[in-house]
């Protein structure tokens, strides 16, 4: 399908459904009564006195003053139309305006909490709190066409909004979606897109891991090399990944990247405009192996492990500046998948676990748990609360502490202990997983193994079965893990994450009493057409194709093979071509993609590939400067059959990498 008629089918299932019946929104709000009529932007005559003159009148309290900037901002940018932000108080009674207000707000909806009223001649939108008026935000902008997400005014567009009353608040205060950063580096300006995505679903919390073994990611001013050093890998992207499916290079060939602490407090303030807490994620004491590569005297010899014997003033510093940057309640300190064995033969930690009446020979578990203990008392002299993984609680429960629990393990006793929980089982929330059956891999990019399907995220209970009572309170909620070793560029994060990460939105913010799998994927259609506006790729599951390739056009040594693509190309840019085999008793082996515009060469991705079985798949990226109208485009390879000619498979053009 070509993106512009896909464009209009979208457009048409947003506007039915709109209309027709309920609004198309995710997350389902707790009530909504759809009314008569309709609310239209600039339908109010220029606002007199007025340096800028303003076709739409938006009123802020001046704790809603932030948002209304905000809202004025992404509405200018789409509807062409200009608005001006004026203290709430002169407002009076609100014609033709938009009201952002606490006032006379119900106290019991929370500091997440908000009303919405639509009116023909008004839209006044009620919360006791800020985060509560931007989420109304959220909600107005969904029920407004989804070209209110463009870049730049959008012409032929209707700028109406339907008439409703919504009351609505979330059903747990951390609805969250993990980062990692450190296999492969996203710049700011995509963490911050991301964000953007994030903020629209009412998602409230960024879990953002910055560090482990294949990269540290954050500038720590007293420690230089962590980055300079630590940041950087020589040995290329790993994972047997196309070098050409991620831009962070430099200029010596090195591969990765950090931000600067100006960079963090940057992307900490935009993130804060949108009500989004980033939590920060410094792994210790495994997964250390970029720390160490910089600074290998706080570890065992050798090993990408921190020796508590040595490490903990250097942990202190490091955290003491990430504090400085970060200013929510939680700092992550990892705390999984710990190999303790080189602790065993480590002269310092062997002479500090016997101080501590811990055997050196099998007590690695132990020492971890006193380890983690130091940090956690530490961060809460500092005002803060640590909170790790699973593991954390191997050895007893730990106080002063929460707990990600991905293991699914711990929840229940941890509660039970009074410990903050958030709930990420890697069976309903780890979006490194395929979405689909092992059968239909082959539409996906490389992932780590598995698959988690839309529905199974979707049907996730955070509330772990027999906690009552106030117990309850300590489940936090739950959130989305996008690890990324396989996931070399932001394309490829935000098609693993996305839409799975809606039905998270949902199932953390909406009560489960309200949910429904067919409503929401309903609904999903018209959201999916908000994320194509604002730029963020997801899984579209129809993956276009450019052809096959059979037994009877195999060759035995190598030769090219071409396919017409010119329908695929819709504009200049990135165009991906993926090989999977389906079928045969040889692989298929693959020299070099090309892409043609005209008969002539344009872009080549030279690398060897093979794709062999269903799981495995060859993929090249190649890029076009410019889109000539009319001109032909052709996929060229350069192929050849493993051992014989019987390979068959399919070339997608997908948008992943």
């Amino acid at each position: 399908m070509k993106p512009g008629l896909a464009l209009v089918m979208v457009t048409l299932v947003w506007a039915v459904t709109a209309t027709a019946g309920a609004p198309a929104l995710i997350p389902q709000p707790v009530q909504m009564q759809l009314r008569p009529g309709v609310f239209t932007l600039g339908s109010a005559p220029p606002l007199a006195g007025v340096a800028v003159a303003s076709q739409v009148r938006i009123y802020a309290d001046a704790g809603a003053r932030e948002t209304g900037q905000y809202l004025a901002a992404l509405l200018g940018r789409s509807t062409g139309l200009r608005f001006a932000v004026l203290p709430a108080a002169d407002a009076g009674p609100v014609r033709n305006g938009i009201l952002l207000t606490s006032s006379n707000a119900v106290a019991s909806l929370g500091a997440e909490g908000y009303e919405l009223t639509v009116a023909p001649d008004a839209v006044v939108i009620r919360a006791p709190a800020g985060a509560g008026v931007f989420y109304g935000v959220q909600s107005l902008l969904q029920l407004l066409p989804p070209e209110v997400f463009a870049a730049q005014p959008a012409g032929g567009v209707a700028w109406t909004v339907p008439c409703v009353y919504i009351q609505d608040q979330p059903r747990f205060p951390w609805r969250g979606w993990m980062l990692d950063v450190s296999r492969h580096f996203f710049d700011k300006q995509e963490v911050k897109q991301t964000l953007d995505a994030l903020a629209l679903h009412k998602l409230n919390v960024f879990h953002w891991h910055l560090v482990d073994d294949n990269g540290w990611r954050i500038e720590i001013l007293k420690y230089p090399l962590l980055t300079l050093t630590g940041g950087w890998r020589s040995s290329g992207m790993g994972w047997n990944l196309n070098p050409r499916s991620s831009s962070a290079w430099n200029g010596a060939g090195l591969y990765g990247g950090f931000y600067t602490q100006a960079d963090i407090r940057e992307v900490v303030a935009y993130a804060a405009q949108r009500h989004i807490t980033i939590v920060p994620e410094i792994e210790m004491p495994g997964h250390s192996g970029a720390a160490m590569s910089a600074y290998p005297q706080f570890g065992p010899s050798g090993a990408s492990i921190y020796s508590p014997a040595l490490a903990i003033p250097f942990l202190e510093d490091v955290l003491t500046e990430v504090m400085g940057l970060f200013p929510g309640r939680f700092i992550h300190i990892g705390g999984d998948e710990v190999n303790g064995s080189p602790w065993t033969t480590s002269a310092p930690d062997i002479a500090l676990m016997q101080s501590l009446g811990i055997n050196p020979t099998n007590g690695t578990s132990a020492y971890q748990h006193w380890f983690s203990g130091q940090i956690a008392n530490f961060l809460q002299a500092n005002g803060r609360t640590m909170i790790g993984w699973s593991e954390i609680e191997y050895g007893g429960v730990l106080p002063n502490s929460g707990v990600t629990d991905w293991l699914n393990n711990e929840s229940v006793a941890a509660a039970q202990a009074g410990q903050p929980v958030v709930r990420c089982p890697t069976g309903n929330c780890y979006l490194d997983y395929y979405e689909n059956p092992a059968a239909a891999w082959s539409s996906e990019p490389p992932a780590i193994g598995g698959n988690v399907p839309l529905s199974t995220v979707y049907n996730f209970e955070p509330m772990p079965s027999g906690l009552t009572g106030s117990v309850t309170n300590n489940i936090l909620g739950a959130q989305g893990c996008q690890w990324c070793e396989y996931v070399p560029s932001l394309l490829n994060v935000q098609f693993k994450s996305f839409p799975r990460l809606l039905a998270l939105a949902e199932l953390t913010w909406t009560p489960a009493a309200l949910k429904d799998f067919t409503s929401f994927t309903n609904r999903l259609a018209a959201d999916e057409l908000r994320l194509a506006q604002m730029g963020v790729n997801y899984n579209h599951y129809a993956v276009p194709t450019a052809g096959m390739w059979a037994p009877s056009n195999t060759p035995a040594a190598y030769a090219p093979l071409s396919w017409d693509i010119t329908t695929n190309v819709a504009a200049a840019g990135e165009i991906d071509a993926s090989f999977s085999y389906t079928a045969g008793t040889n692989s298929l082996l693959i020299a070099w993609a090309a892409l043609l515009e005209n008969g002539a060469e344009i872009d080549r991705d030279t690398h060897a590939g093979t794709a062999g079985t269903s799981t495995s798949k060859a993929s090249y990226v190649l890029r076009l400067p410019a889109r000539k109208a009319g001109a032909a485009y052709t996929l060229r390879v350069s192929v050849q059959g493993s051992g014989g000619t019987n390979s068959a498979g399919t070339v997608y053009l997908p948008n992943w990498d």
